[in-house]
């Protein structure tokens, strides 16, 4: 395949406008992170590594002969800091048309995985790193070439993701946290039902993430040194706030909504787990809000947002084909998936010290995962039993 940097004249902008409306309906329903047909690299980059051997079926023809395809959906920072690219949220869509079906199956960020480089190299890291290597070529040059330059994030997603769920993921789109935002409060913000009332008093500032609060440079290099993960975080308070959110309907602009979705460190609703539960309320608000208003006043401004936030490699043609088929996508029962330690995976620590989750058969041992993502949540005996031991 090739991925393309599309910049259309302007007698293209209304087709486009249609396109982003339809498009918006249908990924609301997955979501709600994806609002922009735009394809992400600088220049035109072609897969040299595909085996021209093996008959190579199209996104656009699989939609349409009714066969399955899927989407993996990614939430970063953004901004200028060191982790820019590590992904807070992962969700990956398997449409299933002859079923009129959706799988929306949510990846927890303290997954531990095996990233490879190339064929010789591969490290371990957590998956939220994933998206982050592949768009780091200075300090991982020794990567293939599908996962470098501005495809390089969203190639190595698929490719590591895919493995972890035991399908080839076929295309990917990513969204930053300003466009999450601005998206937003472009459709007048949500309305969300909080299950219960929580606090999380530790919600990163973006502005404070450097900040030292008030400790010399030596103290910030020993503590560094000595500590990590939340007790080298509670060293530095002023760089986090406390958030509140009370049980009931709430009215959300985008800054709440994402404060909402990537709280995790409630002493009641916190973790990855309760984490992805909230972003598929806010999925769902997305889409009510979107059905509700009808985008197509909001088209125009929501274009011009979204040009610098947002990476996908789904290009027109395919873009085109999903339009055809919006009707029926629209129609189609959602089976919310969430690998869980309830479930396929178990709480570990990794040699560096980290906090992660693992699979329970073991390290980079998928088979539950995929049987678990087979069987539409329903986890094996065998899982269970080693769960317990």
């Amino acid at each position: 395949y090739i991925i393309l940097q599309l910049n259309p004249p302007v007698t293209h902008m209304k087709t486009k406008y249609i396109l982003i409306s339809i498009l918006v309906i249908m990924t609301a329903l997955l979501i709600g992170f994806l609002y922009k047909i735009n394809t992400i690299s600088d220049q035109a980059i072609v897969d040299t590594n595909k085996d021209k051997t093996v008959s190579y079926v199209s996104l656009e023809d699989k939609i349409k002969h009714s066969q399955p395809f899927t989407l993996l959906l990614l939430g970063y920072a953004g901004g200028k800091h060191d982790g820019k690219y590590l992904t807070d949220s992962i969700m990956v869509a398997k449409i299933r048309p002859r079923d009129e079906e959706i799988d929306l199956i949510s990846v927890p960020r303290d997954l531990w995985v095996k990233i490879p480089l190339n064929d010789e190299e591969s490290i371990n890291k957590k998956i939220n790193e994933v998206f982050y290597i592949g768009m780091d070529d200075k300090r991982y040059s020794n990567k293939k070439v599908e996962f470098t330059g501005r495809a390089g994030g969203g190639e190595l997603a698929k490719k590591v993701i895919g493995e972890v769920l035991g399908f080839k993921i076929d295309y990917f789109a990513s969204i930053d946290f300003d466009g999450f935002i601005k998206i937003i409060d472009n459709l007048g913000g949500i309305k969300i039902k909080v299950s219960k009332t929580f606090d999380d008093p530790k919600y990163p500032i973006e502005a404070n993430i450097n900040d030292t609060c008030g400790k010399t440079d030596e103290e910030v290099t020993v503590l560094t040194a000595t500590m990590s993960g939340e007790k080298l975080e509670d060293q530095f308070p002023c760089r986090y706030e406390n958030l509140h959110f009370d049980r009931g309907w709430q009215h959300m602009d985008g800054t709440t909504a994402l404060k909402f979705a990537r709280s995790r460190h409630s002493p009641t609703d916190g973790g990855d787990f309760n984490r992805a539960e909230r972003q598929k309320l806010v999925a769902n608000a997305v889409k009510d809000r979107v059905i509700n208003i009808g985008f197509i006043s909001k088209i125009v401004p929501t274009v011009k947002i979204l040009s610098r936030h947002i990476m996908t490699d789904i290009d027109f043609t395919t873009m085109n084909e999903l339009v055809i088929r919006l009707p029926q996508l629209s129609e189609y029962k959602i089976i919310s998936l969430t690998l869980t330690d309830k479930n396929v995976l178990t709480h570990g620590v990794a040699t560096t010290g980290q906090f992660i989750l693992q699979p329970k058969l073991g390290e980079n041992n998928w088979e539950e995962v995929h049987k678990f993502i087979e069987n539409k949540g329903i986890a094996t005996s065998s899982a269970i039993i080693e769960g317990q031991n």
